[in-house]
């Protein structure tokens, strides 16, 4: 009789042997697998509860984990590998908790986007451990907090380099401002709670400056008065020689304007032409001194969007203007932004 099912092998030192009738090799783990992790996470350590709330808690905690590993499949396939790590286990857990005692859909949301970038940080560092203590902090803010996390961050820490037309100055706060102003109040607490829960201090002398003067220093081109071009001529030279470093002005088109949304871009304008310094530094003073002054801006911003009225109301008189933000301030501001928008900002520009 012949047995055909007899398998025999031999290995030397240090070898690998696989033997078998059928032989399948997995290398990594499925989002299966990473399901199954995330919950086995959550059962072995999440309290012991009355049976309904248990099942409320726990329904929670997979609405939770499949919102996120969705998400991170589109966005990071290769990142659920990530899940197999006792790190992001615990980070999984964090999350999960949070969002079993509350249900609250806006902090689902902001768990889940932390969660992703959790995942694509494979590397212990500061930004790995910043997103690791916005899990345990986002569960204690409310919607308001949130929002005054954001523009915050938005007025006081980010220049939007697509803002080069008045037009875009107006989708600028359509989308990225307005939307986060509905819910803030003037109401101090709102800041001492977020003192409180690590995500900023307020400053003790002074503030952060003032919208329009921030709005003047991001981007001075967009608010010149212009000059006549009889001016120009009579400063600088004819205009016909310097016609490229001209453009019709933003808010007069009967003027002209420097051709450059800030000094930088006006003295990398500036260098390829080989012009003498003195002239170059006509051209500077000139973009100056057309400026607008802090209080045309505001009128200008008022009159254009008069929701941003709410804006300078609260820099002016809460402690949003005097409030700096911390690490875990600004991770939790750019994931509601994310959260809300539907874009990311890029976290590492901030917290390297």
């Amino acid at each position: 009789m012949i047995n055909d099912q007899v398998q025999k092998q031999q290995g030397g030192d240090s070898s690998t042997n696989l033997q078998g009738k059928s032989i399948v090799i997995n290398q990594g783990i499925t989002y299966t697998d990473a399901k199954e992790i995330a919950l086995d996470v959550y059962k072995a350590n999440f309290l012991q509860l009355s049976r309904d709330a248990a099942d409320v808690a726990r329904a929670r905690a997979e609405e939770l984990t499949d919102a996120f590993l969705s998400k991170l499949q589109a966005e990071n396939e290769s990142a659920v590998s990530e899940l197999s790590k006792p790190g992001m286990q615990v980070a999984i857990y964090e999350a999960q908790k949070q969002y079993a005692k509350t249900g609250d859909k806006d902090l689902e949301g902001l768990l889940v986007d932390i969660l992703v970038e959790r995942a694509s940080t494979p590397e212990r560092s500061i930004h790995q451990i910043v997103l690791d203590e916005s899990l345990a902090v986002a569960a204690k803010l409310t919607t308001e907090q949130m929002d005054a996390l954001t523009v915050n961050f938005l007025i006081s820490k980010t220049k939007n380099n697509a803002l080069l037309s008045l037009e875009a100055v107006n989708e600028y706060f359509d989308k990225d401002i307005i939307p986060f102003l509905s819910e803030l109040t003037a109401t101090s607490s709102c800041y001492e709670h977020l003192e409180y829960a690590s995500c900023g201090s307020h400053l003790q002398v002074g503030n952060i400056h003032a919208v329009e003067q921030i709005f003047c220093t991001q981007y001075p081109g967009l608010f010149s008065k212009g000059f006549e071009a009889a001016h120009f001529e009579s400063e600088i030279g004819p205009v016909l020689i310097y016609e490229k470093l001209l453009m019709p002005c933003f808010h007069d088109s009967s003027k002209l304007q420097i051709n450059a949304l800030d000094t930088d871009t006006l003295t990398k304008l500036l260098e390829p032409d080989s012009i003498p310094p003195d002239v170059s530094s006509k051209f500077h003073n000139m973009f100056n001194a057309s400026l607008m002054n802090n209080q045309e801006i505001k009128n200008y911003l008022l009159i254009a969007k008069p929701e941003t009225n709410k804006l300078f109301d609260l820099w002016d008189n809460s402690s949003i203007s005097k409030f700096v933000l911390t690490t875990v301030g600004i991770a939790l501001a750019q994931a509601n932004f994310r959260r809300r928008t539907g874009r990311k900002l890029d976290l590492s520009i901030w917290v390297k």
